[in-house]
């Protein structure tokens, strides 16, 4: 087998490993953090009710209870029906509303029990059921929700009053209904006897609302102003052994059903702890040919998934989890898994560019220093160290020292250099610490050494050439170390540098050539005159 075709092979499995790897890590930290994020709810209804005794000719009595709906963040996990000598029809969602609902019949007179439990799944990840996706409305649904009912009247002289001082020449259905919703909104809370805090006329004309009186307001001021609209019955998903249904608006407009409560203040949308259980309706159970339906509802959080309580254990595979360490060593951990991919930016420019460097990993520590002390800082240390080198170097060549001892002498001036230096840039207040331009000088001297060496080697030319390489590919790995969201992904995935790997052996596979190269040898190139 061939060179080429066995790097081929290792970059395949490279490339796959770290796709395995990577996309395992992703499932279980997206499980783990679904898990911690989500909560169970189990929603109790009891009902009773007498129904009466049939006559002939007439329908039977019916009790239609609204069901929850699986919803982008509710998924039901489980529903259960108790009931005896009923008939159960459970209605599909409804094209119109989305309603699901429960219907029970019985031809014999008498009170009757029944009880519903749901087991429901709360979760802020949009995973469960469909989409509110755009719909459009027919004319015989429009006309559904801007006609005049009992609860609405539309065509009241104090309704129109209102919608005339909202009514806006330009059209625009949101403008109008986010007035529409903050005149509702702002209705006075009503005392204990203003008992017609409910109806619409009353609320309106004495500026004071009941909760359901502000929900019924805005629908029929949305209706008067020739905008659909209907109530929402629902319930809010928090502990409580008696809950009250919760009543809100949906206006239809943009192609959706825009949420609006103006008992709580909430605009355009919802939070996800209020389910929706009937739209078009303002209470959660009906009824037909019924009397004394009474209601009583619960809602219970439950125990939490076992994932949750074991989520502060540490199996051995958590070894592979960064994340887990001392959030102090998070920093210094994100730079140590850059570095790969400055060793990698080195190999691109010195394989494939032919820009020159001191080395694999100078130009990345270089960038690293100034990281730790800030550009400027590390500027600063950079030309003190470059200028003490040269000029330390060209007054000890006349004393014809071994290379040993006179690069330990210029080693030394620089470090007095650059500890005046540290002191200056304290008083000037430059720099917060001496601790901030540690690192960037230990690494600057032996960058310093080298380029001394490779001056002794080769040429004072040749060293500064290899200065400016180094220093160009430094700034690049300078903007790719400085990015903290780079860093924070590579601490979550680490095993992404099997990817950089695979780039490293097709960059050490490459064997075309360099930028450089056609620059320097461009004379060489013959063109055909005319």
């Amino acid at each position: 087998m061939s060179a080429r075709v066995l790097s081929q092979l290792v970059v395949t499995g490279f490339v796959l490993l770290g796709l395995l790897t990577a996309g395992l890590r992703y499932q279980a930290r997206h499980e783990s953090q679904i898990a911690l994020e989500d909560s169970l709810w189990e929603l109790t209804y009891e009902l009773k009710f007498t129904a009466k005794e049939p006559l002939a000719g007439e329908p039977d009595a019916t009790l239609r209870v609204g069901l929850p709906t699986n919803r982008p963040h509710l998924e039901i996990l489980k529903e259960v029906f108790i009931h005896t000598g009923l008939d159960d029809v459970l209605r599909p969602p409804s094209r119109t509303t989305g309603n699901r609902e429960l219907d029970l019949t019985t031809e014999r007179g008498g009170q009757y029990d029944v009880a519903a439990k749901f087991k429901l799944r709360l979760s802020p990840e949009t995973s469960w059921g469909p989409q509110q996706s755009m719909e459009s409305l027919t004319e015989v649904s429009k006309a559904r929700f801007i006609r005049k009912e009992s609860d609405f009247p539309v065509q009241s002289a104090g309704v129109q009053s209102v919608v005339r001082q909202f009514s806006r020449e330009d059209d625009n259905v949101a403008k109008t209904s986010q007035a529409l919703f903050e005149h509702c909104m702002n209705l006075e809370v009503p005392g204990k006897d203003d008992f017609g805090a409910d109806i619409v006329e009353w609320a309106l004309a004495n500026k004071t609302a009941s909760s359901l009186g502000k929900a019924r307001s805005m629908v029929t001021l949305c209706r008067a102003a020739h905008i659909p609209a209907r109530l929402v019955a629902g319930f809010e998903l928090r502990q409580s052994d008696n809950p009250k249904p919760h009543i809100w608006v949906e206006v239809f407009y943009g192609h959706r059903w825009v949420p609006f409560d103006p008992a709580l203040g909430y605009a355009r949308s919802m939070p996800i702890q209020f389910i929706s259980i009937r739209r078009g309706r303002e209470t959660v159970v009906g009824a037909m040919r019924a009397n004394e339906v009474q209601a009583k509802y619960s809602i219970r959080s439950m125990r939490p998934a076992p994932v949750v309580l074991e989520s502060e254990l540490i199996p051995p595979l958590q070894i592979f989890d960064l994340t887990r360490l001392p959030l102090k060593m998070h920093e210094v951990l994100s730079l140590m898994l850059l570095l790969p991919l400055g060793a990698l930016i080195t190999a691109f420019f010195r394989n494939v560019i032919g820009i020159r460097t001191f080395g694999t990993f100078s130009p990345a520590l270089l960038a690293m220093s100034f990281i730790y002390a800030a550009w400027g800082t590390g500027i600063v240390i950079l030309i003190v160290v470059v200028m003490t080198g040269l000029v330390g170097r060209s007054l000890l060549e006349r004393l014809h020292l071994l290379m040993v001892p006179r690069l330990s002498i210029v080693l030394t001036l620089i470090i007095l250099c650059v500890a005046f230096s540290v002191s200056l840039l304290d008083y000037l207040e430059w720099t917060h610490s001496a601790q901030a331009v540690l690192l960037p000088m230990v690494i600057l001297t032996i960058f310093i050494e080298r380029f001394h060496v490779t001056a002794e080697e080769d040429s004072v030319a040749f060293a500064l050439q290899l200065v400016l390489g180094t220093t160009i590919v430094s700034a690049f790995c300078y903007l790719l170390l400085n990015s903290d969201k780079i860093g924070q992904m590579l601490l979550v995935y680490p095993e992404a540098h099997f990817f950089t790997i695979a780039v490293f052996i097709l960059i050490g596979r490459y064997s075309g050539y360099r930028l450089v190269e056609l620059w320097r040898f461009r004379d060489l190139v013959k063109s055909d005159k005319p």
